[in-house]
Parts: C-alpha cells; sequence; structure tokens
C-alpha cells in the first residue's frame, strides 16, 4: 500500500497523485523546477570553496558586532524528506545549489556569532614623559579568549633598531610590572597581555637594550591608565 511519502516522490516523478492538495502540489512543483535546473546539477569551478570563503570573510569584516541583533526566527521545513538521493555523483558537484548553500551556512554561523554580546573593551590615552615630550597616543584593550589584545596607536617616538627597542607594561596598584610586548615603531602596535588591565591599570612603555637586563629599562617613553568602567 501506498504511503504518503510514495505519493509525494510519484507526483515529483511526473505522476499524478489526487492524494495530494494544492499547497502540497504548488510546493512540490517549485522543488521540481529546481531540480530540474541545469545550473543545479553544473560542475563548479574548482576555486568556487576559496570565493566563496573569501567573499563572506571580506563581508564579516566589513560587519562590526551588534550587541543588540534580533535573532532571525528559526525556519521550519516546508516538507520532510524520509527517502534518500542515491547519486553516482558527489555532493559538491550541485555547482549553482553547492553555491548557494554554502553561502546560506556561513552567512547563518555568522548572523549567530553577531548576535551575542560584543567583547569587552576598555581604552587609554597615553601622553609622553620628558624623555619624549612629543609624543602622544592611545590604545584599545580587547578581552579575548587568549588574553587582553592591546592595540596601540603612537606618533612622536622615533623608531629604533641595532639592538635598541621599547617594551609595554602594565603594572598593579601594589607595583607589579608585567610585561606586553616589544616592538621597534610605535605607530601601530598590536600587544598582548595575559593579566586582566583593570587589576594592572597603569601603563607604559620604555627603552630597552637587547642583551641587558630582562627588567624594566626605567627608561619610561609613554605613560597612560586604563581608562575603568564606572
Amino acid at each position: 500500500m501506498a504511503t504518503h511519502e510514495d505519493d509525494r516522490a510519484a507526483y515529483l516523478a511526473g505522476e499524478d497523485r489526487r492524494s495530494l492538495g494544492p499547497e502540497e502540489r504548488a510546493e512540490l512543483d517549485e522543488l521540481r523546477g529546481l531540480l530540474g535546473s541545469t545550473a543545479a546539477w553544473a560542475e563548479p569551478s574548482a576555486d568556487l570553496e576559496d570565493r566563496v570563503v573569501t567573499a563572506i570573510a571580506q563581508e564579516a569584516a566589513a560587519r562590526p558586532a551588534r550587541p543588540h541583533l534580533r535573532r532571525a526566527p528559526l525556519l521550519r521545513p516546508r516538507w520532510r524528506w524520509r527517502w534518500r538521493w542515491r547519486l553516482s555523483r558527489p555532493a559538491f558537484a550541485f555547482g549553482g545549489l553547492a553555491a548557494a548553500a554554502a553561502v546560506a551556512v556561513i552567512a547563518i554561523v555568522l548572523a549567530t556569532s553577531n548576535s551575542s554580546s560584543p567583547p569587552q573593551q576598555l581604552a587609554m590615552v597615553v601622553s609622553g614623559t620628558p624623555l619624549a615630550p612629543d609624543a602622544r597616543g592611545s590604545a584599545t584593550l580587547t578581552k579575548t579568549a587568549s588574553g587582553w589584545r592591546i592595540e596601540l596607536a603612537a606618533s612622536g617616538l622615533p623608531r629604533l633598531a641595532g639592538g635598541r627597542y621599547y617594551e609595554a607594561w602594565l603594572k598593579s596598584r601594589a607595583g607589579v610590572l608585567v610585561p606586553v610586548g616589544t616592538f621597534n615603531d610605535a605607530r601601530k602596535v598590536t600587544l598582548w597581555a595575559g593579566v586582566p588591565p583593570p587589576e594592572y591599570p597603569s601603563f607604559t612603555v620604555t627603552r630597552q637594550r637587547a642583551g641587558a637586563s630582562p627588567a624594566s629599562s626605567g627608561e619610561r617613553v609613554l605613560t597612560g591608565a586604563v581608562r575603568l568602567p564606572r
């Protein structure tokens, strides 16, 4: 005895099944039209996956995370399939459908990640010392799973080389210094801290020399304080 699913499969194959209602027939007609498209069976280009991933990555980079995005409602399938397609060709041979499916899946992942709470961020302004009176800049501190990422941008400091370099530090209220990275040019620097800036709110940059003591030289050229939320 034929089941309802058998009737649906038969209708897709071109048989007339009166047991199916008008709305269900319209849905199956739409699916049959998609399956009959030559684009659905075209062999994709070799760089399809790279192009899709690159396009989505560029789109994600251009869109900052939104703290109050509403979650999109879950889409309920309009029908259920209990029978399986048996094809001699691998799944990625569905050229047009594969590209559309890849974009849809990655877009859903991006929408889900964008709907999560934004990472904790802090900021600070840095200024020069008597050793570098013209130096000034700012920094953004972002909490990540790996630690705190500190993005520093400062001007008025010469580039150091030849065994000389800058080193950045965070200091606790008790006076404990923790190094957060070394660099040569302060115009655009990414530093990493393994300690929480709210507990180590003082920021300094010193001039150091390779081969000397790894401790702070005391030659501070930049200072700043992390702005803590009230």
